[in-house]
């Protein structure tokens, strides 16, 4: 992506922010508590379906860049409690950096295109006195 370019249209934001919730909520539960087998068969399921529910509502940009910096986790394979802490805490690093770069297209194309009241030469860190 240019640096000019707008950034990739997320067709449901409020849905990607609710994934993106319950991700980062799951992942601060699990650092309080070990797993058992079966807390991460569940947690599995569960990243599972959030990493297809985002692959769905991703943009084409956005889902390629999703796919090579996710994880797969294997199914049917057990799967340690370091690697899902890991592969949680990769999404939401990753869905944080997405919810970031959304945030500041937003504010770059609100802010005033003139210069600030006050500066001289188009500066905005040159005032007048």
């Amino acid at each position: 992506m240019s640096g000019d370019a707008a950034p990739p249209a997320v067709p449901d934001p409020p849905r990607l922010l609710r994934i993106g919730s319950m991700i980062k909520q799951m992942l601060e539960e699990i650092h309080a508590m070990p797993l058992d087998d079966r807390g991460r068969q569940r947690l599995a399921a569960v990243y599972g379906r959030a990493v297809a529910e985002l692959e769905e509502i991703l943009p084409a940009e956005l889902r390629t860049e999703f796919e090579e910096i996710v994880p797969p986790l294997v199914t049917g394979a057990t799967v340690s409690d370091a690697e899902l802490r890991i592969a949680q805490a990769q999404l939401v690093g990753w869905l944080e950096g997405v919810f970031e770069g959304v945030q500041f297209a937003v504010t770059v194309r609100n802010a005033p295109s003139a210069p600030p009241a006050g500066a001289r030469g188009g500066h905005p860190w040159a005032l007048t006195p």
